[in-house]
This record gives C-alpha cells, structure tokens and sequence, in this order.
C-alpha cells in the first residue's frame, strides 16, 4: 500500500508512539494540556465503544471509528470472509541424478587381453547388443575348443544304439555351450564356431542395455582382470531428481504426488513427473529431508547434475479464508479489523491454519460472510492500541489524567509499594524490593519464603516473571538467587512508570508448583 507523503510522518508517530505504550510521554506533560495531539491524518479516528463482536467470539478492546474523508486519505480496503478454494505452492531446488536403476557395469569375466575397441571415448551412445571391445583371453580359446570336440563328439556318437552314449556325447556339449554363454559370449559367435569348426583367437562382448558411456576404462592392449570394471553405461530416457524439503513443509508431500517442474535455461517449459519416495531421515544440520522424483526424458534434455525448479502444489479444496494482508500477527497472537459499519472497525483475535497463496484458512473468530479491513490495518492498528494504552494509564500512578496525577497516597498503598505479604498453602511469600520504592529502570526484586513455623526455606528454585500491566506490553523473566540473609533476589529491569505485575514461581523438591501474583508501583 502506498501511503501519501503528507500521512508517513504521522503514521511512523503513531508507531512509535504504540510500540512505546505512549507512558512516558503522557507522564511528563504539562497538567493543563489535554490529550496528545495524533495529527491531522489520525484526526478523523475516534475511540468507539467497546463490542462484543460476533457471539461466540472474543472481540479485543480498542475499537475505533474512521470518517470516509480520513477513510480515502489512508486507502482503505475491506474483504469477505469466504469460503474458497485454497491451494498452497511448496518450492525448492533439485538436481537431476542418474535413475540407479538403469545403469549397467560392465566387466570382463575372464583374464584377457583387448584387442580391439569400438567405444572408445565416454559420452557415447550405444544401443543394447552394440559391440564394445574384442577380448583375446587363453581360457576363451580353451573353452572353445572343448566346445569343438564336444560338437564333433555329439556328431560321432549321436547315432550310437546305445543311448547313454548318445546323452552323454549331447551333455558335454550343453554344458561348454552354456560356459560360453555365461562368459557373455553371444548366441551368434557361438553358432559362428560351429558352423566354421574353429576356435576365434578373439571374441566380441557387446553392450546389454541403451544409453549413454558415462564411464570407460578400457583401452586396446590392456590386460583385463574380472574384477575391474571397463565400462558404465546409464540409461537417461528416464531420470530422477533429488531436492530437499523443509521439516515444516514435509506434511503437505507424499509419494505419488504429481510434481510441476521448470527450467531456468529453458524458459516457458513445463515438465511433469512424480514424486517416488521421501527420505525417512532428515538431516540435523538443515532440517530437511531428501526427495526423488522420477521424470521421463526420451528426449534427453535433461541432464545429470543440471538445477531444476520443483514445484509441488497442494490443493486443500474449499475453507473459510482471509487474505493474509488483512492479518496483523505479533507473534503471539493474530489479529483483523471487523467492519462493524458506519466506518466503525473492531480488534478481533482468531485462529488462523495454515498460509495458502495470498490467503490464509481461519479456524474460529470469523465466520463467512463477515467482512474485515484488508488494507491500512497497521495504521489502524496503531491507532487502536494507542487508544488502549491511554486507557489504561488513565489510572496509574505518575500519569496525569486532567489535573489529577495518580501517585500512592494512602498508607496502604505506601505499604504495598514497599513489602507485600501473602499466604500461600502452609508458606508466606513476602515481596519486596531495592530500592524499597521500586524505580524506572534496575531493580532487585527480593521474595523471602517461610514455612508454617517461620522458618525460612532455602531450597527453593524461584522465578519472577513481570510485565507493565497495560495491552501488548511483553513479558520478562528472571532466575531468583539465593542470598545469605535468606531472600531469593534478582535483577529486574522495569522500563517506566506505572503499575506492574510480578507473579513468582516457586519450585520445591517433591512438592508442587506454586504460582503468585504481586502489584508493584513504579515511580
């Protein structure tokens, strides 16, 4: 949103003034001014009365009303709740990976030698029972020859009367034909040395599958060894992409979801494929966990270790949402403006789910139909908890309301600014404070503990957790030590004049927990 140049000035005053609670300021005017001025863009909101919203839902204080004039000035815009469909984008980068599934390794399974190669260079296609290199090797040539007598064996005797001869002579050569097979000699050369009758000094070992040389070892002249590897030959019809998905975002995925893909050097073109498994391990150093997707490529576009843009889109079908806009979120809670008319808007807390494109889905606060400030909210925002905070300060000690300032007068309010006492099960908790009138800034907070015969207990963990007791102050926290005249002190750091609250927590061995509030005034 663009706001107008004359309206920035006073909108970052109105921030400032939020975000400080606007207490000090107000404390140290003059009694006979009255309210801050908030400058001619804010002049047109006014405080409204406080609502109770929708029933059944909570609507925060600080209401306010805004004039048509003041509403075209700060660009207002307001929104429906409604039910919509909502569909959620989870992207990350992959890199393409060879599919492990279609590579084959090629070895020689006998010692030899290489004659001769015809794939001599990595990156070369080949296709399945395409040669790629000749090998002389002794048991080869032996093994032939066995193969030869035991053909001529089979001839000679294979019309013998006696019929063991005739299947023992047929045996022999099934079992140095299946030698030769299982040494990758191919069917063809087998029917080739049967037919000439003689043994080949070299024979030819050819690729068993399609694809591409991405490794080679073998050179002519080289002695081979069954356990060295010549050849890797990939098969990249068809590829994976592996890609890493954040922890939060690992429940929007599972496998068999369709998967959008892009290619920042091929722009414009889009590629589907399909997510194939998810790593059941995340990795502790960046909370993500591995993907695979499995992806064609007849057209071998893609290439191993090239970036791809992965896109997986979740469709949650239809549910009350909001444009995320329109949320004011402080971390702690989330809030919109409600249109209650007249150009009256209204604080309201919700519950929000998850964040989809430009949305977000709502779990309670509002309901469909409903309709909410969408744009300006952080002006409004301001405006509102400027109202609250001069609410609540109107009765606290050292502001001025009119010509009254608030400071503690009686002998009961002196006291409880000093030392406080309370009952709590079988102990007293007394609180107190140095200096003993607590001040803008550092202070020791010190609570003594004793039991039911006035004995001071000593082994206790203690923390005081305290906030200034106005809208969107935050809360701090400090650990209580335990000091030699038996008090539990800590360093405390309150910021301004005002009223707050101190609640201590004291944990025993053994017992439970226990939890109370005090009231302290700041001068």
């Amino acid at each position: 949103m663009t706001i107008p140049k004359a309206l920035k000035p006073i909108g970052i005053a109105i921030l400032s003034l939020a975000l400080a609670g606007g207490g000090y300021w107000l404390g140290t005017r003059n009694r006979k001014q009255d309210v801050p001025e908030r400058g001619d863009a804010m002049a047109g909101m006014q405080s409204a009365p406080e609502s109770s919203g929708h029933e059944g839902h909570t609507a925060a204080s600080g209401a306010i009303t805004v004039s048509p004039e003041q509403s075209r000035l700060i660009g207002t815009r307001t929104a429906v709740v409604e039910m919509r469909p909502l569909v959620k984008k989870v992207r990350t980068v992959g890199i393409v990976a060879y599919d492990e599934r279609r590579i084959a390794n090629i070895y020689s399974k006998v010692d030899g030698w290489i004659d001769n190669i015809f794939v001599d260079f990595t990156g070369k296609a080949v296709k399945k029972g395409e040669p790629l290199f000749t090998l002389y090797s002794q048991d080869l040539v032996a093994t032939q020859e066995e193969y030869l007598l035991a053909l001529r064996a089979r001839d000679s005797l294979g019309s013998s009367s006696i019929k063991e001869i005739r299947a023992g002579a047929q045996s022999l050569l099934d079992v140095t034909r299946q030698r030769l097979r299982l040494w990758d000699i191919s069917e063809q050369e087998i029917d080739d040395i049967a037919a000439t009758g003689r043994a080949k000094r070299s024979l030819t070992v050819y690729s068993p599958v399609d694809g591409f040389v991405i490794k080679k070892d073998a050179a002519r002249g080289m002695r081979v060894m069954p356990d060295r590897e010549l050849y890797t030959i990939a098969d990249l019809s068809s590829v994976w992409i592996t890609a890493d998905v954040y922890e939060f975002e690992l429940a929007d995925v599972r496998v068999g979801q369709n998967v959008s893909i892009s290619l920042s050097y091929s722009p414009g073109r889009k590629l589907n494929g399909r997510l194939a498994w998810i790593s059941p391990v995340l990795d502790e150093k960046t909370r993500t966990a591995k993907v695979r997707i499995e992806l064609a490529n007849q057209d071998f576009a893609l290439k191993p270790d090239m970036y791809a843009n992965i896109d997986f889109d979740i469709d949650a079908g239809k549910k009350v949402a909001i444009p995320d806009e329109a949320v004011l979120d402080s971390g702690v809670r989330k809030v919109v403006f409600v249109d209650a008319g007249q150009g009256r808007f209204t604080p309201r807390e919700i519950k929000l789910g998850g964040k989809y494109e430009g949305y977000y889905e709502v779990l309670s606060g509002l309901d469909a139909g409903e309709k909410i400030l969408a744009s300006a909210s952080f002006l409004l925002d301001s405006e509102s908890r400027l109202q609250e905070a001069m609410g609540a300060m109107a009765g606290m000690p050292g502001m001025e309301t009119g010509d009254k300032q608030n400071v503690p007068t009686t002998k009961t309010e002196t006291k409880a600014a000093l030392s406080q006492e309370k009952k709590v099960d079988d102990a007293t908790l007394t609180l107190s404070s140095r200096p003993e009138m607590p001040k803008a800034g550092e202070n020791t907070l010190r609570l003594r503990i004793a039991d039911k015969s006035g004995k001071p207990v000593k082994d206790s963990k203690i923390t005081f957790v305290y906030n200034m007791t106005m809208p969107g102050m935050g809360v701090s926290e400090a650990q209580g030590q335990l000091a030699a005249d038996g008090f539990y002190e800590a360093k405390v750091n309150l910021a301004m004049a005002g009223e707050w609250e101190a609640t201590v927590v004291i944990r025993r061995p053994a017992q439970k927990e226990l939890r109370e509030k005090f009231r302290l005034v700041v001068k």
